[in-house]
């Protein structure tokens, strides 16, 4: 190469490095301007300072969901409610998203808007893969009033960072409304729900469906040729009989006597696992209001030991209404009639927001490693598990928890109290 275009060259990095040092060093705009600047690093991880206790917000929505469900099945996604929170926060203001968020677990006085977003893109990108790999389901739809003047900003930043398209329905007409929203949610959703919507306020200005579906596929399959009806026992002293799966394996467990119970965790593909947890007889409500209290994961040590695990299969669904739920928690000014939705709309008619949670679970045999049925442990009579393994019978009430082992964060909190139910 000639001295000539030596030099030529060396001007052109240094001048491209001086451009890259002025950007880089540019200050961050002001967020007074805009209380949601949109970051155009949409996969970035979270700052430091966006961080917050997401097991703190499961625990709180499961102490206040467990007063309404006692001694009945619950199931319900923490992470679910939480990222449709935040997609809406993008039209709130004011007090309105400062209630929202800090009910999130973070605190505005801190970290700008935008950096709430920014923390749940890995959680939206876990829950979109689960989605493709045809293990989850997870939808949000969410109704405006067509009679409103929307901004477009909204409806770019939901589609945008959220993947949520937003939907117009005429509210002013409930009838033609209510039918509208079951229409378009039971076509999307293969008609696993056929009536979303019984009646909705007059003054109703935003619909949200929040819906979760999980089927996880086990690493290692259970034998359903060992799956047999045997009898779980209620809370009221009586019975029901119930298909009980079984499989022997190494797993991690533990039997945290502080607890009064036994933790089992197996793990699905897509890194994804459930902790079982198994009261002791007697101590159901002892043990939930412990997990509450303490709100931290319940599976603490990592020792795995080889266990044979006798669990039912079963399905359970909830539908929760989040006007009744949210506020329980500390996110109240969304459901108020003085809710600052100006992200949204500038009008300042009423506006009412009505929010449901839907979430559905079921566990099986299935798996993606079938030859387990073939090695030593599963060619012995279900009867006779192998004399190492220690045996874990869930044939009363249990909790259970779906782990995202990515981000380290609970996808469902639940509670079996009856498996045909």
């Amino acid at each position: 190469m000639s001295h000539r275009k030596m030099h030529l060259a060396l001007s052109l990095v240094l001048t491209l490095c001086g451009l890259l040092n002025s950007i880089f060093c540019e200050t961050q705009p002001n967020p007074k301007r805009d209380p949601h600047p949109v970051s155009s690093r949409k996969t970035s991880p979270p700052s430091h300072e966006a961080d917050t206790d997401h097991e703190a917000f499961a625990y709180k929505l499961f102490e206040a969901l467990s007063v309404e469900y006692h001694r009945k099945n619950l199931i319900f996604s923490p992470e679910s409610i939480s990222t449709a929170l935040a997609m809406l926060s993008l039209g709130t203001r004011s007090t309105t998203l400062s209630n929202l968020v800090a009910g999130l677990g973070f605190d505005l006085q801190r970290i700008r808007a935008w950096e709430v977003h920014t923390s749940f893109q890995r959680l939206v990108q876990t829950l979109n893969e689960l989605d493709r790999q045809r293990h989850l389901k997870h939808r949000d739809f969410l109704f405006i009033d067509i009679n409103r003047r929307i901004k477009p900003k909204f409806l770019q930043e939901t589609e945008r960072l959220y993947e949520v398209e937003a939907q117009v329905a005429d509210f002013r007409h409930r009838g033609i409304a209510k039918e509208q929203i079951n229409q378009f949610v039971a076509q999307r959703l293969a008609h696993r729900i056929e009536e979303v919507v019984t009646s909705l306020h007059p003054h109703t200005f935003l619909f949200l469906l929040n819906y979760i579906f999980f089927k996880g596929v086990w690493e290692v399959a259970f034998q359903a040729r060992f799956t047999q009806k045997e009898n779980f026992f209620l809370e009221d002293n009586t019975s029901v009989q119930v298909h009980m799966m079984r499989k022997t394996e190494r797993m991690i467990y533990s039997r945290a006597e502080h607890l009064f119970a036994t933790i089992v965790k197996l793990p699905y593909t897509g890194n994804v696992s459930l902790v079982l947890v198994l009261p002791d007889a007697g101590r159901f409500d002892f043990v939930a209001k412990e997990l509450a209290a303490r709100r931290a994961r319940p599976l603490q040590s990592r020792d795995t030991r080889l266990v044979h695990l006798i669990l039912p299969k079963f399905k359970i669904s909830s539908r929760i209404d989040l006007n009744r739920l949210l506020p329980k928690v500390g996110i109240e000014d969304i459901f108020s009639r003085r809710a600052n939705f100006s992200g949204i709309t500038d009008e300042t008619f009423p506006t009412i927001f009505e929010a449901i949670h839907e979430a559905r679970l079921e566990v099986n045999e299935k798996g993606v490693i079938k030859a387990a049925a073939e090695d030593v442990h599963a060619k012995r009579a279900h009867h006779a598990p192998h004399a190492d393994a220690t045996v874990v019978k869930f044939d009363r009430p249990f909790l259970l928890f779906v782990e995202d082992e990515l981000n380290q964060r609970q996808l469902f909190v639940g509670q079996v109290f009856n498996p045909l139910q």
